[in-house]
């Protein structure tokens, strides 16, 4: 059967379908999106009788056919989807998403209980509950509809309160936020509940039913090398929602299976349970077990570990305990959220008070071991690959955070290969190399890396 180069309407991505002389429905090998293919005449005919005319070549609109002439000068200029995909001009490309069944079930009798399973069931991240909206669902970085009608401020407030028990609720209504682990036959949950203009709601992130190996997540093999560390500081960055946590549990993993330490793990919530290993770990969850951060990292040094996982740097407080127990003998391992490596100091300086700035950065020149940099992509496959940036810190590095020159990192990182040190051009270049991501996700990508 002749194939035929169909482009999907969605994400502007480009894949092979077969010629049918019906419609056809697709899913777009990139972004799982849904595509209708319209009828196609057969490229290929008989030959044709002697004398007879031969039979004009039938393309539909916005397919390419082996052998059809090239567009006429005169054509119409190249739709939005077909231009430079890194021009400063072009809008941000949607990205679509695969169907999914709305439930059915009245919204009065409706459970949380169902809303996780049917999000499970379509391996959906994230679950939004609100007060006039239809439960939406978060899937490939879109929200889709999960309902078909919206949700009174009842409807809303009992779906977000149903997981909770009578302690947890009093709690919720006293601070009006409440953040905590669901867990039920299927999985772990991390779950928010809140107000919203007066009205309860809730976020609930589905959580993976175990955590991925640093060899699943298919990450460098420095990654590996960096949990061989004695002591220091090594961050993992990046934007919300793109594996920094699911990175960190691989690394700690490692550490467990591999080291006989001692590992302590500081949360907001606990996601992944550990069990002990060749090595021993604590985990102690914000609200439950400790005050907050830097209280639980404070009492960390006094319990005699290896190793320190923090959830996040949030405040000046956690920083400078962080980068004390890194300069005094621990590996401390921790996220941050920046844009990219090269606006690290400016991140961490932003919770500094002017006087202290000095300090903390020859302090951080002196204990950072590595900054692991992340972009989480939708594969061709319909999963998600981990695009990295990796900074192994090295005297140039040094130097260059003692003096606030950040912005030549990414020359030490495309300097460093033999250091083990990867730019995030070569990580995407590499997925595409490999098939798992497409050139127009590699290019959406690198907008920001030039």
């Amino acid at each position: 059967m002749p194939t035929r180069t169909f482009r999907c309407p969605h994400c502007a991505g480009t894949f092979q379908v077969e010629s049918q002389p019906k419609e056809q429905q697709v899913n777009c090998s990139h972004c799982r999106g849904l595509v209708k293919i319209p009828a196609q005449a057969p490229v290929a005919a008989a030959a044709a009788a002697p004398g007879a005319k031969a039979k004009a070549t039938v393309a539909a609109p916005n397919i390419r056919v082996a052998g059809a002439p090239a567009r006429p000068n005169n054509a119409q200029q190249p739709s939005i989807l077909e231009m430079e995909p890194d021009s400063p001009l072009q809008p941000e490309r949607p990205t679509a998403v695969p169907t999914i069944p709305v439930l059915q079930t009245s919204l009065d009798e409706l459970s949380i209980h169902e809303v996780l399973r049917h999000g499970r069931a379509h391996k959906v991240s994230d679950i939004h509950v609100a007060a006039g909206s239809p439960v939406m669902f978060r899937i490939a970085r879109r929200l889709v509809q999960a309902t078909p009608k919206a949700l009174t401020s009842k409807q809303s407030e009992r779906l977000s309160l149903e997981l909770l028990n009578e302690h947890q609720e009093a709690q919720f209504r006293k601070d009006l936020d409440f953040d905590y682990m669901a867990i039920d036959d299927y999985g772990r949950y991390r779950v928010n509940v809140g107000y919203f203009d007066g009205d309860v709601g809730t976020v609930i992130r589905i959580l993976a039913q175990r955590p991925k190996t640093l060899d699943e997540l298919k990450l460098p093999p420095v990654v590996r090398d960096l949990t061989q560390a004695s002591k220091g500081l090594v961050l993992l960055t990046g934007a919300a929602s793109q594996g920094k946590t699911t990175t960190m549990t691989a690394m700690i993993d490692v550490i467990n299976s591999t080291q006989p330490r001692h590992i302590i793990t500081i949360e907001d919530p606990i996601e992944y349970l550990h069990s002990n290993k060749v090595g021993i770990v604590r985990q102690r969850q914000i609200g439950r077990d400790t005050k907050d951060f830097h209280s639980g990292l404070r009492a960390a040094l006094r319990q005699n570990p290896d190793v320190i996982s923090i959830g996040e740097m949030r405040d000046f407080e956690t920083i400078k305990i962080a980068l004390t127990a890194a300069e005094t003998g621990c590996l401390v391992v921790s996220t941050l959220h920046i844009m990219s490596i090269d606006k690290i100091i400016e991140r961490l300086l932003s919770f500094v008070p002017v006087e202290e700035e000095g300090h903390i950065r020859y302090t951080l020149a002196d204990t950072l071991v590595g900054i692991i940099h992340q972009e989480l992509l939708p594969a061709r496959d319909g999963g998600k690959r981990v695009a990295a940036e990796i900074l192994v810190v090295n005297q140039a590095t040094k130097h260059i955070i003692r003096n606030r020159g950040t912005y030549f990192l990414r020359n030490v990182i495309t300097t460093g290969k033999k250091h083990g040190m990867v730019a995030m051009q070569t990580s995407l270049q590499n997925l595409v190399d490999e098939g798992a991501i497409s050139q127009e996700t590699m290019n959406d990508v690198m907008v920001n890396y030039r």
